[in-house]
């Protein structure tokens, strides 16, 4: 009885072992999924946006949304845009032109932000926002006041 006892013992910590182990595989899985960097070479030669551009964008948001029910929820690059997901926690009661137009006056970085709008020079920046998945976003290109 003794052995049985102890063979189930063992049984039960590989079982918990293999568990951890699929557990912790999949979080690296899920992280090597997020890691993708998104740089394309594009046609007309625009310098891709950097890594400092990144963290700038999302240093610059990310202050803005630090209190409220909006959250920044960071920024990707996808050819020469950076865009920048805003999650909120529920839909707008306007009308897509509404909301493109509040996003625009409201939520894009203004002109006065010389320091981003250097950063990003000839590329694209786009806000989003999104409830729940960010494939679902309204989004508008910001455009900075001194160069229309």
């Amino acid at each position: 009885m003794l052995n049985q006892s102890h063979m189930f013992k063992k049984s039960l910590s590989l079982f918990a072992m293999l568990l951890l182990f699929g557990a912790l595989s999949g979080c690296m899985q899920g992280k090597a999924a997020t890691d993708i960097d998104y740089t394309f070479a594009t046609a007309d030669g625009t310098i891709e946006p950097s890594d400092n551009t990144i963290k700038l964008v999302n240093a610059v948001f990310y202050k803005n949304f630090i209190g409220g029910d909006w959250r920044f929820k960071g920024s990707a690059r996808v050819n020469d845009t950076i865009n920048a997901y805003i999650q909120i926690p529920q839909q707008l009661q306007m009308s897509l032109h509404e909301q493109e137009n509040y996003l625009k006056g409201a939520i894009c970085p203004s002109s006065q932000n010389k320091a981003l709008w250097e950063e990003i020079k000839g590329n694209k920046l786009a806000v989003h926002i999104y409830t729940h998945k960010r494939k679902y976003s309204t989004f508008v290109i910001c455009e900075n006041g001194d160069v229309a």
